[in-house]
Order: C-alpha cells, then structure tokens, then sequence
C-alpha cells in the first residue's frame, strides 16, 4: 500500500472514530441528564455522613512463579489489614503465606490455574478470619474468579469452598474493583434502550457520567455515589458478563444477592466499581468514605496497605527457589 493510501486509511479510520465517540457522548450526557433529574434507577449520592467507631479489615493476595526445571515454584500470600475508627487508629498486619510446587506437564495455562486458585484459597481463608470487624474489603470482586464451569472439579471446590466462607462470617463484605473487566453499567443502559453503547468502553462511560454530574452539582471535592444495580436485574447479558454471571447463579442459590456501585473520593481520584452483599444500605457507603483517600486506585488506605505489603518481590521468590533447589539436591 503506498503512502497515499495509508495516510487516506488514517484518515477515515479517524473520521469513524471522531463520529462514534460524538455520539457516544451526546447519549451520556442524556443519561447524565436523566440521572440528575431522578429518571433512572440510579442515584448520584453525596456520601456525607461518617460511621460509628468500628474496626474495619483489607484483604490482599499476590501470587509469584519462578520456572525451576521442568517444574514452577508457585508462591502465594495474602495479608489482613486490621484497622481500629474511632479514637485511635491501630494498623496491625497479619500474614499468611504459602508455597506451591505445580508441574507443567500439562501446560503454562494449568499451573497459572493453580496459582490463581492457591492465592484466592489464601484470600478466602482470610476472610474467615474476620470475624472481629465490622467491615471487610476485598481487593478486587466478591466474586472472583469471575468463571464457573461444572465440569472443573478444582474450580468447582474453590467455588463452594469461596461461597460457604462468605456466608459463615456474616460480615459486610465489600469488593473494591479496580479494572473494568465487566461493562454492567453499560449493559444496563443497553437494556434500556441505548444500544450505541454496545462498543463503549465502562471506563470511559463511567468517567464521562461522573464528571457531567460533578459538573452539574459544582460538586468536585466530596465522596461522590453512583448506584445501585442489582446483579438479579441483568436478564439479557452481554457476552463479557456471561460467565460471572454463570458463577452468580452458584452465590444467588445460597442467598448471597450481590449490588454494585460506583464509588470516587472526589473529580481527580480514580473510580471503582464497589461490590455488596444482600443490602443497599447507605450506611456502607459513609465505611468507604472514613476509610478512603484521595488519587490512590485501591480507594482505602487499609487496601493500599494490603497491597503493598502483600506484594512478592522477584528478589524474595529467587530466594525460595534457591532454597528449593537445595533442598532438592539434598535428597
């Protein structure tokens, strides 16, 4: 193709996109609009109350892999950040760590199996052990890995094991989604009739609502709300909600109803997807904000703690595969 050609591809390839995107945000300013004067479902909250004292808890997990031979170290860790409201504040960690040999006979898609399952097991194990707060987070989705499939015994286990864990603390459980791996909110305009949105990005929908609102309310440093959807509601998914949706299916059964929202501390942080379980009280929502910072992604300082101190440096899992190693030769 000679250059002509190219620049004029460009070109066009621009003009397309210039048009798609005037159109997306002339639909979301209508949304905008029909948020602000109450002719939706969602409700753009000014989160201004702050809750009692209370003791509130972050979980993390990371996972490492070091190649050892025909073999992979599999190193995972998940951390509780327990952190006292009221009076004082009490930051103490609790650790729980874990090794994992896996063979790759079977492939680097298996052992990356493993290792999400081993590290999300530790994860949940956590949350078991927070029955002495008022208030869990989650880094990332209550529902996590956000697959099921029937015939996969392993992640068939994990699953149960994950839903029987939540429903024995009896805890508020909220998951703070940081990626936009799923469009729900998108899917739910869809379903209501704006079908331009079908190759919209959540991020960018998200993001565009957020600031015509703030725009609207001259509002630009307050905890801001936008919610609520009720996952029971989504009736014709998009393909990417399918499967989260086929796992919901198993959580729904045992009385676990799940709710998500959008939660920013104020116009310059970042925006989250927030996950509930069973409720849309309000009240969750001031635990956000007494927790919360402003331009950090993990939202909490108790989850950006979490994250950090979970973290697996490559200098710590060479020094386990080193001691591995030894050990082996040992034998």
């Amino acid at each position: 193709m000679n250059p002509e050609k190219i620049i004029e591809k460009i070109s066009k390839i621009a003009e397309d996109e210039e048009q798609r995107k005037r159109k997306i945000d002339t639909l979301l300013s209508i949304i905008s609009d029909d948020i602000y004067y109450q002719n939706t479902d969602f409700t753009f909250y000014n989160i201004s109350e702050l809750p009692r004292k209370h003791t509130a808890c972050a979980i993390d997990g990371s996972m490492y892999k070091v190649d050892i031979d025909d073999t992979t170290l599999v190193i995972t860790r998940a951390v509780k950040i327990k952190g006292i409201y009221g009076e004082v504040k009490e930051i103490p960690p609790e650790i729980l760590e874990d090794l994992k040999l896996v063979s790759d006979y079977y492939g680097i898609d298996k052992v990356n199996k493993d290792a999400i399952i081993s590290m999300l097991t530790l994860e949940t194990n956590m949350i078991k052990s927070c029955e002495d707060c008022d208030i869990v987070f989650i880094d990332g989705p209550i529902i996590d890995p956000p697959t099921y499939d029937e015939n996969d015994c392993q992640l068939k286990d994990f699953v149960n094991y994950r839903v029987n864990s939540i429903k024995s603390i009896k805890k508020n459980i909220i998951g703070i989604v940081k990626r936009f791996s799923q469009r729900f909110i998108i899917n739910y305009f869809i379903n209501n009739g704006y079908l331009q949105l079908k190759d919209a990005r959540e991020s960018s929908v998200i993001k565009t609502i957020f600031k015509n609102l703030r725009d609207k309310y001259q509002d630009y440093n307050n905890p801001r709300f936008l919610g609520w959807i009720s996952w029971d509601n989504i009736i014709q998914p998009l393909e990417d909600l399918k499967g989260l949706l086929k796992s919901y299916e198993i959580y729904a059964k045992n009385g676990i109803k799940i709710f998500s929202g959008y939660y920013q501390y104020n116009a310059i942080s970042p925006i989250s997807r927030i996950d509930v379980i069973n409720n849309q009280d309000l009240s969750l929502l001031s635990y956000i904000k007494s927790w919360s910072y402003p331009s950090i992604e993990e939202i909490t300082i108790l989850n950006r703690l979490a994250d950090e101190i979970s973290g697996i440096k490559k200098e710590e899992a060479e020094a386990y595969a080193k001691l591995l190693m030894v050990a082996k030769a040992k034998i």
